[in-house]
């Protein structure tokens, strides 16, 4: 059960990441490579499940400096499957589309780049939070969920990150 769910999840991740990747160096050129795409994923902790399977698909706009753009986020809670313990399965779902952006914010007296999560309420699923969500951005293959004040969770052995496909 354990392997058909990230099986799943692996498919998913790969269908998302291959609609259209400038970094490979495929479409360049050809010329046609004003946007780019990026997948994100990563299991996040959660109090009401084993976890949550987070995959953000990133669909920047080249009009201003790759700074903004569209988003799409699927949320899947993990539960524990008592049946064929120890195995999780795929429990609530949730899923949002909206815009983002990248900005450069202070954070801890610093300034950092931290992206912003616009969720649009009519392009929701399941039973998602349509407030903004809040990433900052770490380097070229990582994002880590942050709260509104830009600051990370306080227990710091829990993880946040989400990592780039």
């Amino acid at each position: 059960m354990k392997k058909s769910l990230f099986l799943g999840l692996a498919l998913v991740s790969v269908a998302l990441a291959s609609c259209g990747d400038c970094k490979s160096g495929s479409c360049e050129s050809k010329g046609n490579c004003g946007d780019k795409e990026e997948l994100y994923a990563g299991i996040l902790p959660a109090t009401d499940a084993e976890g949550y399977v987070y995959s953000l698909r990133l669909d920047y706009d080249d009009d201003n400096n790759y700074t903004d753009g569209d988003y799409s986020l699927s949320v899947v809670a993990l539960q524990s499957d008592t049946v064929s313990a120890p195995a999780f399965v795929a429990g609530p779902a949730s899923y949002t589309e909206g815009d983002f952006k990248i900005e450069t914010k202070s954070v801890n007296g610093a300034e950092a780049k931290v992206m912003t999560l616009l969720p649009e309420a009519k392009e929701s699923l399941g039973t998602p939070d349509n407030s903004p969500l809040y990433f900052l951005v770490n380097d070229n293959q990582t994002l880590t969920m942050v709260g509104a004040d830009f600051t990370k969770a306080e227990n710091d052995s829990l993880n946040y990150t989400l990592t780039l496909k």
